[in-house]
């Protein structure tokens, strides 16, 4: 049985994902970069931690620390600014479905973001009121497709493997929900295409997380 429903951010609670290339992008050209970053330069890489989606979208200064110290601090503080905040919006009737799952199950987030993002995002977005936990990529020694945060928010809740699952949007959170033993639910709202999410093979695919309710009826 189903206890603990663990959502990944980006991609699967608020259509970001574009978003975000845009700022690895312009942080990429604030530090000198001649070149543009694109959305599907990235999105493989989603869902792993910040500075490894960075260097995938500039390989060629890979072993440049002062260089890849220059370009980080010039997104984070991007990613920080009021204007890029304000930008995300929900996935359209996603609260419905939080407030039902609420009722029946713990509630947790498990991102790649830090802990001051999420909790920013969340807040902003009135979502903050539904989640019991939130784990963050600067909480946990490895970041995803590693196991570590599913398995940090399992340990909290003191429950199973069996009793959780994970919603994701990328690779690595499909991987990181193998890797941890629990059952995963890729959504299509952000970084897989229908043909790559069968390819990774999770338990289920579902269009939203809104479809997420669903799902867990058929598992119970």
């Amino acid at each position: 049985m189903i206890k603990l429903v663990m959502f990944d951010f980006d991609g699967v609670l608020v259509d970001s994902n574009e978003a975000w290339a845009d700022i690895y992008d312009k942080a990429a050209k604030a530090t000198g970069l001649e070149k543009d970053i694109t959305y599907d330069q990235l999105r493989q890489h989603y869902g792993k931690p910040y500075i490894e989606v960075l260097r995938a979208g500039v390989p060629e200064l890979v072993g440049d620390e002062k260089a890849m110290d220059e370009m980080y601090k010039s997104f984070v503080e991007l990613a920080s600014s009021e204007d890029f905040v304000s930008s995300f919006r929900s996935i359209k009737g996603l609260k419905n479905s939080l407030a039902n799952l609420k009722k029946r199950f713990k509630l947790a987030v498990g991102s790649g973001n830090t802990k001051r993002s999420i909790n920013r995002f969340l807040h902003k977005l009135g979502l903050h009121e539904y989640f019991d936990l939130v784990v963050a990529g600067d909480e946990v020694s490895k970041g995803k497709p590693d196991p570590d945060m599913l398995i940090k928010a399992m340990e909290h809740f003191r429950v199973r493997p069996e009793e959780a699952v994970y919603v994701g949007d990328a690779k690595a959170d499909i991987i990181a929900a193998k890797r941890a033993g629990i059952a995963s639910i890729a959504v299509l709202t952000g970084a897989l295409s229908k043909e790559e999410a069968e390819e990774l093979d999770p338990d289920y695919i579902v269009d939203d997380a809104t479809k997420v309710p669903e799902v867990l009826a058929c598992m119970s």
